[in-house]
Order: structure tokens, then C-alpha cells, then sequence
């Protein structure tokens, strides 16, 4: 078994951070969460409903992946100017809704991939949609499961896939849309 460190910072790998593996090492969980937004992880699903992941970091070698380090703060700001500046920018592929009752308003559930930054529970998010926006707060990160919303996490991280729960009456998010924190 190789060294227990990152090949590109030098940290030590432990167990509570995780680190991603490279052809050629392993990397350290700062490291990989600069490079994610740049080589987002992709979930699938196979023809037994098995799920599949596709990580590009994985096809990086260690040198590689230095190298493309160095462009990470540049990639970000070029998509912070794409976006509008906003801090976090979630990417809307699929949307269930729960519905409420008399007093409980809709549960939301918005199925995608953080492109960039950080979105946390509690976060004021506003949901941007056919050209109008909306405000709420976000109750929960969700993993993905069989293309909806799981168990929950502490954060969604750039580059990773997630669910984003809220909730809210007359709040509308499709397919397309984009979920934002300022």
C-alpha cells in the first residue's frame, strides 16, 4: 500500500476528511474539492438499477492533477462572472414535490449538481426560474439515490451531484433552473 499522503499537497489522508484516488496516488480532500468543480463526479445508473460512478479525477495522474491545481481559483472566478457572482450554483435536473397540508407548506426536493461553492442547511437560497426569482431557505442536503433524494449530508460541494430540500407555498423550480446563495 502506497503512502498515506496527499500527492500533491504533501497533508496526511485521514479517514474522516476522505481523500480521491488518482491513477497514480491519491489526493487529499481539499485538494479533490478544488479540482470536483472542474471534473465534476457523475452518477448513473446501470441496466440492473445499480449504481454507477464516473470520477474523472480517478483518469488524473498526480502530475496532472498539480497542474491543474494551479487553474483551479481561475476556473471558479470564470464561472462566478458566467453566473452572475452569486457564492453557490446549483443546476436543477429533476424536481418532486411532497405535497403539504393546511398549516405545512410543499416539500421540494431539487435532484442535481452543485456547479460551484457550497450549499449547507439553513442557507437563504433563491430559486431562479423563467426568469423570476424566489427566495426560501434550504431545510437539507440530500445524496442522490435511484435519481431522488436520500440521506442526509452535511454539505454539497462543487462539482458534486446532490438533492436540495425546501419548502414554501407558491415556489416553483423545474428541470433547468438554477438554485443560487448569495
Amino acid at each position: 500500500m502506497g503512502a498515506k499522503i496527499c500527492c500533491i499537497c504533501g497533508k496526511a489522508l485521514l479517514p474522516p476528511e476522505g481523500f480521491g484516488a488518482l491513477k497514480d496516488g491519491r489526493v487529499c480532500a481539499a485538494c479533490l474539492r478544488k479540482l470536483r468543480p472542474m471534473y465534476p463526479l457523475i452518477l448513473s445508473r446501470d441496466k440492473k438499477g445499480n449504481e454507477v460512478r464516473q470520477d474523472p479525477v480517478a483518469e488524473l495522474t498526480a502530475a496532472e492533477a498539480a497542474e491543474r491545481l494551479k487553474s483551479a481559483v481561475a476556473f471558479i472566478e470564470e464561472l462566478r462572472a458566467k453566473y452572475g457572482y452569486h457564492n453557490a450554483v446549483f443546476a436543477v435536473e429533476s424536481v418532486t414535490v411532497e405535497k403539504g397540508g393546511l398549516m405545512k407548506p410543499p416539500t421540494c426536493y431539487a435532484v442535481g449538481r452543485v456547479i460551484y461553492g457550497c450549499f449547507e442547511p439553513e442557507d437563504d437560497i433563491r430559486l431562479l426560474h423563467g426568469g423570476g426569482s424566489a427566495g426560501t431557505v434550504l431545510t437539507c442536503v440530500r445524496r442522490v439515490v435511484a435519481g431522488g433524494a436520500g440521506s442526509a449530508m452535511d454539505q454539497g460541494l462543487g462539482g458534486q451531484p446532490c438533492a436540495l430540500e425546501f419548502t414554501g407555498k407558491g415556489l416553483a423550480c423545474e428541470p433547468g433552473d438554477l438554485i443560487v446563495r448569495d
